[in-house]
Formats: structure tokens, C-alpha cells, sequence
């Protein structure tokens, strides 16, 4: 599984590497009336950038602002590196992942933090009551959904499991959208999901039982866990473009933190969201400041479950000024 999770990144990697150097597609500088697109994948982590767009914020600092719904950060990331995007959506995972294979990412703004309390944690490790698991290290042996292997929601599944005594290499991980894992579910096809928000509310309503909250259990609480991120050419070529575009979304955010409403009405409208569970769902802490010691964290993370080989990077070294 990580083999393949290996192959895959290389495969990006050779991609972005092919022809001139590596992130200078990106390194273009933008004219007043130019179009800003953004990566955006379509969790409540990533609800301020829709905020924006819709409260005028982006407008307001003379930017035109394009979004573009895509599934994942490993599809976005190609996209910022060779200029189709100007910013992207990534949980911090990923984007460290990305910076170890030395591709140019800045991480420009803060999306959303972990909890401290457990109980409003937006991920869930969710099992079928079918499977008979009952808590975490139950899961040797069993098939696991997660979105993407490597991700967020894998790393902090296996340190669930880790915590409780198990051993996520004998965890048979596969990756599948988030969507696809409700049907999985109700099929007995898994015998469990790592999932988010409004997954973990979708789940709620099948034979379900929640192991573990693992964003509050792997990941540093009050800090970041999701980022919104450029390319590095990008930014050192248009720090104006940047600071308005970063300005606009830390007042998106402090919007979604005083107004769960207005994020209720965005995943409906934009996410094409259920109501009733839009309004039942948990929504994650919408904060203004990137963390490095949450970066240093995950770093440490990624590396002690092999996911990641040893890394020298600092989280203050990836972070925009």
C-alpha cells in the first residue's frame, strides 16, 4: 500500500519535473484584471473561500476570484505547481508530503484548526456494526476506506489504531471517495471509514458505531490542520496578489467562526448539501493563524508510521511571511 502510495507521488513528481524547472509555469505575473483560480475540495474545511466570493471580500480587495471544485489535494497540487491554479486547498498531511519531495509549496492562509474537545471533532473513524470491531487495534486485517492513501484522514486513522495498542501496517487501507464510503458501508464492503464532515453525520444514520476521533487524537489541537497554499514562484512574483488574496480569506474566517449559519448556507448552495444535515453536522474551528508546530507535528507523525521518509523540514521554513 505505501508502495503504491510512493509510486504515486513519484509519478506526480516526474510530471512536474519534466521540461523547465520545477513550479516556474506558476511563476507569472498577475495583471490587475487577470482571473485568481483556486483549487477548492468540497469539505467544510474549505468554506471560507465560497464566503469570500459570496460576501464580496475578494472583490473588495480588486481580485478576480475563479473556483474550481476538484477532489482531493494530490489533484490540486500538479495544478498550482505548473501555474492552471494559483491556490489551492490542502490539509497540512499532503502539503508536507509535497514540500519532503521538494516541490516548491508555500502555505499562504489557515482553512481550519483541530478541536480540543473530542466531541466536536469534524473526522471520525466510523466501523459497521456488522464487523464486529469495537475499537480501533480491532482493525487488523480489516479493509479501511480512507479518501486517498497518505492523507489526512489515513495518517490519523493509523495513529487511532496505533494508540490502541494495534498495528496500522496490518491494515488493509484502501483508498475511495468519500461519497462511495456510505454505500460501502451499508454493503459490508469495509469494515470501516476514516471520514469528515458532513460524512460523519451522514454515517451517524447507518449501523455505524464511531471508534475514534482522530484529528483531536493525532493531530495538535488548536492549531492547523488545513491550509489553503501556493506555489513559491508564485508568491515571490506577486506578494501584492498574495496579502489581498490571504487578507480576504482571514475575514471569511473569522466570519464562518462567528457565523455557523452563513457555513451552513454555503455547503447547501455549494456543495449541494442536505439541509438537515448542514444543520446537524459539526462544523470545524475556523482560525486565522498557521501553526508551525502543528506542521512539526505531522512531520514527526508521517515519519514515526513510515509513511514519510526522514524530513528536515520546519514548519516556520514552509509558511508565507
Amino acid at each position: 500500500m505505501r508502495l503504491r502510495a510512493t509510486l504515486a507521488i513519484l509519478t506526480v513528481i516526474l510530471m512536474l519535473t519534466s521540461g523547465c524547472g520545477v513550479g516556474q509555469g506558476s511563476a507569472k505575473l498577475l495583471g490587475p484584471d487577470d482571473t485568481i483560480k483556486v483549487g477548492v475540495v468540497p469539505t467544510v474545511d474549505f468554506v471560507q473561500v465560497y464566503i469570500a466570493q459570496e460576501e464580496g471580500l475578494f472583490a473588495a480587495e480588486g481580485l478576480h476570484v475563479e473556483t474550481q471544485i476538484m477532489q482531493n489535494a494530490a489533484a490540486i497540487a500538479p495544478s498550482v505547481i505548473n501555474g492552471q491554479l494559483q491556490f489551492g486547498a490542502a490539509a497540512i498531511v499532503p502539503f508536507l508530503a509535497a514540500a519532503n519531495k521538494g516541490l516548491p509549496v508555500t502555505a499562504v492562509a489557515n482553512s481550519a484548526d483541530v478541536p480540543q474537545d473530542p466531541a466536536q471533532d469534524v473526522a471520525a473513524l466510523v466501523a459497521t456494526e456488522a464487523s464486529g470491531v469495537t475499537r480501533p487495534r480491532d482493525l487488523e486485517g480489516k479493509i479501511v476506506a480512507v479518501n486517498a492513501l497518505s492523507s489526512i484522514l489515513h495518517i490519523a486513522a493509523a495513529e487511532s489504531i496505533r494508540a490502541d495498542g494495534g498495528d496500522p501496517s496490518k491494515v488493509n487501507f484502501v483508498a475511495m471517495p468519500l461519497p462511495d464510503m456510505m454505500t460501502a458501508l451499508q454493503q459490508n464492503r469495509i469494515a470501516a471509514a476514516s471520514v469528515v464532515e458532513p460524512f460523519v453525520s451522514i454515517s451517524a444514520n447507518l449501523p455505524t458505531r464511531v471508534l475514534a476521533h482522530p484529528y483531536t487524537e493525532a493531530m495538535t489541537k488548536d492549531a492547523t490542520y488545513a491550509i489553503i497554499f501556493s506555489a513559491t514562484p508564485f508568491t515571490e512574483r506577486n506578494p501584492e496578489t498574495v496579502t489581498k488574496f490571504v487578507r480576504a480569506l482571514d475575514k471569511a474566517n473569522d466570519i464562518a467562526a462567528a457565523h455557523p449559519e452563513k457555513v451552513q448556507q454555503m455547503l447547501v448552495k455549494y456543495g449541494k448539501l442536505d439541509p438537515t444535515v448542514a444543520a446537524s453536522m459539526k462544523q470545524p474551528r475556523f482560525g486565522t493563524q498557521l501553526s508551525p508546530a502543528a506542521f512539526d507535528n505531522a512531520l514527526t507523525l508521517m515519519t514515526d508510521l513510515g509513511y514519510m521518509p526522514h524530513s528536515t523540514l520546519k514548519g516556520s521554513e514552509l509558511i508565507w511571511k
